[in-house]
């Protein structure tokens, strides 16, 4: 599996922790999800993660598209239907899980998991406004306001059925429960694990991962590169809470939550599979035909493929991180 690294180990947190937005194009992006795994050696306490928070934060109201609109004019039809698949994925995941997060807040056990998660809160808005000023910039829509755009471009359930059971099904009722009972602690280990390990750390860092490496082998590292690498650096450190807050649970009592991060898990994994699977299952949207431009020896299939692994093993790894070892096979 191809990994690409810019910057050592003992420097990453100080370039990439505290690189500012306009610095962001100059960034790999393994070496800002490497800081995940380095926070897995030494899991950050929630305040910790709260003030990385505070200082990273960023506004979309700084980037430029001007680079972007001028290379989206000259797209083929074919390569903005790719594209624009990947970043509707995006754009409708963010904005569901910004609008999933609040009873998480309200279900904290403690005033210090709670502080991280209002800033977790405003990260994913922020994302979500990303996307909008992107949209409206570059792509191009008539709706006439938020709520327009994102019934435009939301994700349909003839389009993806697990995309569709993930975002306005199963984490929706998740959030539904921890509303009417914020103090299940065994609802808000299951929201976390499918929400924060599945979603975000399995699927959305995955997903990331690809996209910007494949847009830094294009040239591509402008406003859109700049905002979506930022992006990145916030959901590794919502990963990393996950991790630690999980961590906890199972410290503190086992037999009680370990059965629910595993069930959580096993019910995941076939449908992490299932939401990488395009639109009718039609392979050119992993990459047309200079697709091996950018991945020399790649097909869209081989892309696909190693997306899957990738996700599965960075789940993995997080997962042995709380203290826990299960297969992550998908049964056939």
């Amino acid at each position: 599996m191809l990994q690409v690294r810019q910057i050592s180990d003992d420097l990453i947190e100080q370039q990439i922790g505290g690189a500012p937005l306009g610095a962001m194009d100059s960034l790999y992006i393994d070496d800002v999800l490497s800081i995940v795994d380095r926070g897995l050696e030494n899991l950050p306490s929630y305040l910790d993660l709260y003030r990385k928070a505070v200082k990273q934060a960023w506004s979309p109201d700084e980037l430029d598209f001007s680079r972007d609109k001028q290379e989206w004019e000259f797209l083929s039809p074919e390569a903005k239907r790719r594209r624009i698949w990947s970043m509707r994925m995006f754009f409708d995941g963010e904005e569901r899980v910004a609008g999933l997060l609040a009873p998480f807040v309200w279900a904290a056990p403690d005033k210090e998991v709670e502080a991280f998660a209002a800033t977790q809160l405003a990260d994913e808005v922020r994302h979500t406004i990303f996307f909008d000023r992107y949209w409206r910039e570059v792509v191009g829509t008539s709706a006439a306001n938020l709520d327009e755009l994102v019934e435009e471009i939301g994700i349909k359930p003839h389009e993806n059925e697990a995309y569709d059971y993930f975002f306005y099904k199963w984490l929706p009722a998740q959030a539904q429960w921890l509303a009417s009972h914020p103090t299940d602690l065994e609802a808000s280990a299951k929201f976390v694990t499918v929400y924060h390990l599945v979603v975000e750390g399995a699927m959305f860092l995955t997903g990331m991962r690809y996209q910007l490496e494949g847009a830094r082998r294009w040239g591509r590292t402008w406003g859109y590169y700049k905002g979506f690498t930022a992006a990145t650096r916030d959901e590794s450190r919502h990963v990393l809470f996950a991790v630690r807050y999980l961590r906890d649970m199972v410290r503190q009592d086992p037999a009680r939550f370990v059965p629910v991060i595993h069930s959580a898990i096993e019910e995941s994994l076939p449908l992490i599979e299932k939401t990488m699977t395009p639109p009718g299952g039609e392979m050119s949207y992993y990459g047309g035909k200079h697709l091996e431009v950018a991945w020399p020896g790649y097909t869209p299939e081989r892309l696909r493929n190693e997306m899957i692994e990738y996700a599965k093993s960075a789940l993995g790894r997080r997962l042995h991180a709380v203290g826990i070892q299960m297969p992550l096979s998908t049964p056939n």
